[in-house]
Order: structure tokens, then sequence, then C-alpha cells
């Protein structure tokens, strides 16, 4: 049971397929995905985890658990539930409760001895989930992890794990960019902590892993609580991280895992809807981990947007503008000092705060086809890093268009 009751459900949810009749063993890992219209891909991501073989705790073959909650998907998403394998677990929501809460639904309904949520639009690469409860089974004070996440089929671009937003982060995003000289410096030490997650090889500590794919034990959970219903959508996974820290566990990135994520496909769907979501949740987020004092200087500084403009970080200087494109764009790279390795960070914010990563070493850099046809139009930005020192040779910008 979820403590504090975090998942119980606001409206009844209907069981439509079952786990195998009658229970003779409990499963090692309960895996919950939720749906929302992205049918076609979540039978994807089931299938990924069918193929996933692992050892439960007792060293014994793995027992696996798949449940589906769905959030009142359109009629075009019947076809993809009923063709679900019938030991996949279904429950369908009449209404769309948020991600949230429909996480902490399967949470209660689920039965395994480890938990992880998933994402319907991502997909499991062999041998992810061994890889993750391993570690998890050695190191006890570690509360949860998560994988490596691509983008593209041929593992190009990473999604390094993020730091957890701080009031701090927020502000200067808020009021447009901070002094050059330290926005230099948190910068080049952000590109320098994504090159060393790109090579690594060993499991690292992180502040946050995202609620893409995230595995704990189920006491964790009952310790610390699911997901705040309270977010409908967007920020959940970083309040839970921070729960789970302030309870003094630890979190892990590990590299052996690896996950491709085909992003955001639900959210693309009403972008309006999406970002109003976001902007409350970052609220709700500000007030439950620094109060009412946080909470006011958030919303002065969400009034006085241009505020620091004048001593914002200028991202034109030595921009290579690419104008419109139709296609995804290949980047020539400069020579960097020595080695010819460069890092490339794209990302549709001009300051680089959120960024996919690539190391390349020859003098292009062809932009992955299958990640652009899932872009939402709007403006990108690229940028080469030399891996020796930090500093940036090259940047670009785009547009896709609609």
């Amino acid at each position: 049971m979820v403590a504090g009751a975090r998942g119980r459900a606001e409206t009844p949810i209907l069981r439509t397929a079952g786990l195998n009749g009658c229970r003779m063993r409990e499963p090692d890992l309960s895996v919950i995905l939720v749906n929302y219209n992205v049918g076609a891909l979540l039978l994807g991501a089931v299938r990924s985890l069918l193929d996933q073989q692992f050892a439960g705790p007792d060293g014994e073959d793995g027992r696996l658990e798949i449940l589906v909650i769905d959030n009142a998907s359109g009629p075009t998403d019947a076809v993809f539930l009923a063709a679900l394998p019938n030991t996949v677990s279904l429950f369908r929501n009449d209404r769309n409760l948020g991600f949230a809460t429909a996480v902490n639904q399967g949470i209660e309904q689920s039965h395994g001895r480890y938990l992880c949520i998933l994402n319907p639009d991502a997909r499991l690469l062999s041998g992810a989930l061994a890889a993750l409860l391993a570690h998890l089974y050695r190191r006890p004070e570690v509360g949860a992890v998560g994988p490596r996440i691509w983008v593209d089929e041929g593992r190009t671009l990473l999604l390094p794990p993020e730091p957890l937003p701080t009031l701090g982060s927020l502000l200067r995003s808020a009021l447009g960019g901070s002094r050059r000289g330290p926005e230099d410096r948190r910068g080049r030490q952000r590109t320098m902590r994504a090159l060393g997650l790109w090579r690594a090889k060993e499991p690292i500590p992180v502040e946050m892993m995202p609620g893409t794919c995230l595995v704990a034990p189920r006491q964790v959970f009952d310790r610390i609580g699911g997901f705040d219903p309270g977010y409908f959508l967007y920020y959940e996974d970083a309040e839970w991280c921070w729960r789970l820290q302030r309870s003094g566990y630890h979190l892990a990135w590990v590299p052996a895992a690896e996950l491709l994520h085909y992003y955001n496909q639900s959210a693309q769907q009403d972008q309006a809807a999406a970002g109003a979501h976001a902007a409350r949740s970052e609220a709700r987020y500000v007030r439950r981990r620094y109060g009412w004092v946080g909470a006011m200087l958030y919303r002065l500084s969400r009034r006085a947007p241009g505020l620091m403009t004048r001593t914002r970080v200028e991202p034109l200087e030595g921009l290579v503008e690419l104008g419109r494109l139709e296609g995804p764009p290949q980047l020539v790279l400069p020579d960097g000092s020595g080695s010819q390795e460069r890092l490339i960070e794209v990302s549709d914010d001009h300051a680089f705060a959120h960024t996919a990563v690539s190391v390349a070493e020859s003098s292009t850099f062809q932009f992955p086809a299958d990640v652009w046809v899932r872009m939402t139009p709007g403006p990108y930005y690229a940028r080469c890093v030399d891996t020796g020192t930090g500093r940036c040779l090259a940047r670009w910008s785009w547009a896709k268009p609609a």
C-alpha cells in the first residue's frame, strides 16, 4: 500500500485483463505504464518488457507483472488496448486523472516486491531490467535507479539525467538569465558532466531520475509515498526524488541499462494544455519544497518578465543561423584542441538548460532523422564543445516549420 493513501483512485477503475488467473507466487517486479492516446507505442513498450530476462532477489528467474492504467484514451486507442497480451492487467479510467494519480492506482493494484514506472512511449533495450535490479539488490542504500535514455534508434543522442530544479535555477529562468560569467561557468559544468555521463561504465549517483523509467523497492514507496496527485503532469518525479533523498536514500543512474524514449508523445497532442500543466506543476513544486517564502519569490519573478534582459546571456554571438529546415541538419564541426572528440549539445532552449548530447569524432554531425520527425515545430539550437577545455567551438540555430 502506498503510504499516506496517495495512490487511492479518485474514480472507479475497471479491470479488464488479469495476470494468469490465480496467483501462485508473487511477482518480483511490477511495471506500471500510464497510457493516454499512445496505444501503438504502448504495445512496443510491453513487447520490450516481455523480452526482458532478469533474476529475482533470490537468484531464481525473475517474475514480472505488467499493469496498464489507461487515462480515458480516445476510441482510436481501443484496438491497441484490445491487442495487449492477456498476461497484462489493464485498468481503464473513465476520465483523465493525470499521470501521478494513475501511477498511484497502478502501485495500489500491483503485487511486486520492486516497482517500475515506465512511460508507454519508451522501449527497454536488452538487459535493462537485469542491470537496474542487480544494482538495487547490491546497494540497499539506493532508493531508486534509472537507465541511460536515448532519443533515437541509432543511440546517437543521449538524454542525461538533470539535477533537481532549485529555486535559484527557476528564478533565473523566469527572470531571463543571469550575468555572463556565472552562466558560462554553469554551462561548462553541465557540459562536462554530460560528457562524464556519456563515457560512464559504472553507476553514478544523481539527484533526479525522470519518470520515464524509475525502478525502486516497494518498501521505498511504502515509506515516502507515491507521486503527489496534486501534479497532473510534470514535476511529480522531481518532487518524489527530492522526498526520497530527504528520507536518506540515494538515487543512481545505471548506464548498463538502456532505454529508447520516443519523447513526450502524449503531451504533444495538446501542447497548450501541456504548457499550462507544466506551469501549474512548477509552481506547486516550488511551494512544496520552499514554502510560502519561496512561492512568493517565484510568483514575483513570473510577474517581472525581462527584468534582467540587460544582463541576460547573449546566445547569438557567433551563431550560424540555418533558417527554416525541411529536414534534419548536417553540422560541419570545427577542430578541437588535440583530440577530434567533440561534444554536441542540442536544445530547444537558447541557454541550453536542458539538452540532448552526443559525442562526435568525425568532421560532421548528422542529426538523427527519426528524432526530427517527432520534433514539434519551433526554434532549436545546437553547439559543439571541445571535450578537453569545455570551450564552445561553434553554435547553430534553425527552425522546424509547422
